[in-house]
């Protein structure tokens, strides 16, 4: 029943965001209003056959939307919310069009960039010492899903490929804390070694600490979203705080060369309690 509620929940929020009436629906996709009175009420769950035309009604008024947005977490994509004019709670609108964008970018070479990484970066709550998170970069309702992580440590959210920079917002559940990255594109055939700068919470000292960040592929997805999640969480599984020794020697030579910059890719390093 829980799953039903979700649904009806985002079947609603696609309704209002796409203008459509309950009875517009029904007779859209071929059933009574009933049926979709129930849908909404989260006592039944359409069929797949029935999912399907419901995703294709609602796409053609929301450019973009599929079957997976029933699923994936929620993102306001009508006109009216790129406006900024229909805000909704449940969900975060972008505006300028820039998921529009972003998808675009990511239909031409989102493929670059598809991965599973291991991330590296000077330590916030350890000076000296280094951070090692797993990344996972995979195609998701047409824009780029992000996850990365380490033992004690799980973030989640969404990278935005736009001309020849990554823009990544993602948070934390267990700390109620939020990461941004901004990364280098601009790489083909395919993304192996990435540059950037990381902005998260000093814990500490309460203000906002940057790093310079290196990305090294360690593997491709593949069309299995089950056995992806699988490598990932294996990955994703080792500590987070490393010694100098583990880091790979042109990642080292990345790292420092970015702390010496005068420029964005400065980093100031603090002593934060347990930030990582």
């Amino acid at each position: 029943m829980a799953d039903h509620q979700e649904f009806a929940a985002r079947l609603g929020l696609a309704l209002k965001q796409a203008n459509l009436s309950p009875s517009a629906l029904g007779a859209a996709v071929g059933v009574d209003k009933s049926v979709v009175s129930r849908w909404l009420a989260g006592r039944v769950r359409p069929t797949q056959h029935n999912l399907a035309r419901i995703a294709a009604v609602i796409a053609e008024r929301i450019p973009g939307f599929s079957m997976l947005d029933f699923d994936g977490p929620m993102l306001a994509r009508s006109k009216d919310d790129a406006a900024g004019t229909g805000f909704d709670a449940n969900s975060l609108p972008v505006h300028f069009s820039i998921l529009e964008s972003a998808r675009n970018e990511t239909a031409r070479r989102g493929m670059e960039y598809f991965g599973i990484y291991t991330l590296y970066y000077w330590s916030f709550g350890q000076p000296g010492r280094f951070a090692r998170m797993a990344m996972m970069l995979r195609p998701e309702n047409g824009l780029i899903e992000a996850r990365y992580g380490a033992e004690g440590y799980s973030f989640l959210g969404w990278a935005l490929l736009l001309l020849n920079r990554m823009y990544l917002v993602m948070s934390e559940e267990r700390f109620e804390a939020m990461t941004f990255m901004v990364l280098n594109a601009g790489q083909q055939p395919k993304a192996r070694f990435i540059t950037g700068i990381l902005t998260g919470p000093a814990e500490g000292l309460l203000v906002p600490t940057s790093a310079a960040v290196v990305m090294v592929r360690n593997a491709d997805i593949s069309s299995d979203r089950v056995a992806d999640m699988a490598l990932f969480d294996i990955e994703s599984q080792r500590p987070a705080i490393i010694d100098e020794a583990e880091v790979p020697a042109a990642v080292l030579s990345a790292l420092r060369q970015a702390t010496i910059l005068k420029g964005p890719l400065l980093q100031v390093p603090f002593s934060s309690g347990d930030a990582v």
